[in-house]
């Protein structure tokens, strides 16, 4: 009797805890790949006891448990990949299995078509385990890539199955001469080690998924769906590492809902929160891909604009305040009329993010002096501590609005 199925059993058993915990994870088909991997540890237990004689009948048994891990398998890629059409997969694994047959119809159960099988087959392993590894670093996958992966994983399968069924062992013939020692070899790769590499595969994949959903978390505002301030914060810095590289410009724009004080005192909190995410996606569709906007906090957001100079960054913020002043919210029995004030800065030689927003603050508070609802282009000058110390108490001034101050509404409505 081989160790080699039971190295294949104990790297089995010891990734199905972790698939079983991953199965948690909201990462569709992890029910699926945990349920394959119990099943192909017990077909390989069938399998390596079928290798002595009085045990022989166990090989049907280990055959027809490999079959269903391979089928789990196959409907594990199809739930996580999300493939709309139902009916894909199944047909994906017929073409396979009927190609295989066709092969061994063509050529016979010989050594040449097993080591042929078993280089297709380790050839689709190779394929489909980094596609599995590298999903977190690509957008979502289309309808041709889902297919070629499903594809990948069922040539996998069924060469792994030819290979299980007519290989020498299986039929108590372990002294058929062999071609070649490396063909050999490659028939034993693929039949004890192709599923506990491809679990492996799958394993990084759902940690990788679950890491990107974490950091994609961590870096939104629940309220708004805008970046989180630290996020804000990290791609400003990156945008301006890249900007200085290449002389390019960089602008930040920081926003300050008006009046947003007077909105919650008036109509609740509630209609506050929707007041920030309405706002939010008006200046996000307005903005489209030129920029990127973050929340800082409160009602204070932040827009970083790569490649954007002074005067193009302040016609990009005239936009937005038009924008933002002719979509009111209408959900309400009097629609609400939102402004925002803007201060604007560039980038500067030697610059970092925070003494961008220091800038953009000044002006942002030179914005509320002048009557709100308007851009304000900052000075240029260095920051230095009594500027920090003028930015910080014009913040605390602008969190201290006047109270008699209301929000404007729409005339003429109910």
């Amino acid at each position: 009797m081989s160790f080699l199925p039971a190295i294949s059993i104990i790297a089995l058993l010891a990734m199905l805890p972790v698939l079983i915990s991953l199965r948690a994870s909201m990462v569709e088909g992890g029910t699926d790949f945990a349920a394959a991997c119990a099943v192909a540890a017990a077909a390989t237990l069938f399998l390596m006891l079928s290798e002595i004689p009085a045990l022989r009948p166990l090989s049907l048994i280990g055959i027809v448990f490999l079959i269903g891990a391979c089928l789990f398998v196959l409907s594990g890629f199809h739930r996580a990949l999300g493939v709309l059409r139902p009916m894909s997969t199944p047909l994906v694994a017929a073409a396979s299995i009927s190609a295989v047959v066709v092969l061994i119809a063509a050529f016979g159960p010989h050594s040449a078509t097993l080591h042929a099988l078993s280089a297709v087959g380790i050839a689709a392993a190779f394929v489909l385990i980094i596609a599995v590894c590298s999903q977190h670093r690509r957008a979502a996958p289309g309808p041709i890539e889902r297919l070629c992966v499903i594809g990948c994983a069922a040539i996998g399968c069924s060469a792994l199955i030819a290979v299980t069924i007519f290989s020498p062992i299986a039929h108590g013939t372990a002294e058929t001469p062999l071609a070649s020692a490396s063909w050999d070899f490659a028939c034993v790769v693929l039949r004890y080690f192709y599923l506990p590499v491809l679990f492996l595969g799958v394993i990084l994949m759902i940690q990788n998924r679950v890491i990107t959903d974490l950091k994609s978390a961590i870096a939104r505002d629940e309220l708004t769906g805008a970046l989180s301030r630290r996020a804000l914060l990290d791609l400003g810095q990156r945008a301006l590492a890249v900007g200085f590289a290449r002389q390019r410009p960089v602008t930040f724009l920081l926003l300050d809902l008006d009046y947003f004080k007077q909105i919650n005192d008036r109509y609740g909190h509630a209609v506050g929160d929707t007041a920030l995410g309405h706002f939010a996606g008006t200046v996000a569709a307005c903005l489209g891909g030129r920029g990127t906007l973050g929340r800082i906090g409160g009602e204070e957001f932040g827009i970083v604009l790569p490649n954007h100079s002074e005067d193009a960054a302040f016609a990009v913020a005239e936009e937005i305040g038009r924008t933002v002043r002719d979509t009111p919210i209408g959900r309400f029995d009097r629609p609400i009329r939102l402004t925002v004030s803007i201060g604007l800065a560039e980038a500067e030689p030697g610059d970092t993010i925070s003494d961008i927003m220091i800038r953009a603050d000044m002006a942002l508070y030179d914005a509320k002096a002048d009557g709100r609802d308007r851009c304000t282009i900052a000075g240029r000058f260095q920051p230095e501590a009594s500027a920090r110390a003028l930015a910080a108490a014009a913040a605390q001034m602008r969190a201290a609005d006047h109270r008699n101050l209301e929000p404007q509404l729409l005339r003429g409505t109910g």
